[in-house]
């Protein structure tokens, strides 16, 4: 029977993935100089997923259980998640001004490199606030 706990753990592990699928575009993009590094679609994909696979393992578990996943607990991890990833996504425009205003990278690749590298602060920042809750 699914609960609270493995909702939760999925969520973390779902989350997980996504982040560093999103990282790991980014990270690759910027090292090789293409704006694609590999198929364009997978970070998407992939949060598509994370998004199905919460949303059935909630529905599974029923209202309760999923109530209890989805708490005030997690609200206040997502906020301080977001408020950092923001600041994240900010820095990244004169960082990346001052990149490109030298040559160092292309357009489309500080595009690939800011527009993944942001959901990927957002997630993984999460799963570190959700595992900092949990010991």
């Amino acid at each position: 029977m699914l609960d609270s706990e493995i909702i939760s753990r999925i969520r973390m592990f779902v989350f997980g993935i996504t982040g560093a699928l999103c990282l790991l575009y980014a990270v690759m993009s910027f090292v090789t100089g293409h704006p694609e590094p590999f198929p364009f679609w997978i970070p998407g994909v992939s949060g598509i997923i994370a998004f199905l696979v919460l949303w059935g393992t909630s529905f599974a578990a029923g209202t309760k259980h999923a109530d209890m996943a989805w708490d005030e607990g997690y609200a206040a991890d997502a906020r301080r998640a977001a408020g950092l990833a923001f600041w994240v996504g900010i820095f990244l425009y004169p960082l990346f001004g001052l990149l490109l205003s030298q040559g160092v990278v292309d357009w489309p690749v500080a595009f690939a490199v800011m527009g993944t590298l942001t959901p990927a602060a957002y997630l993984l920042l999460l799963v570190s606030f959700d595992r900092q809750g949990r010991t």
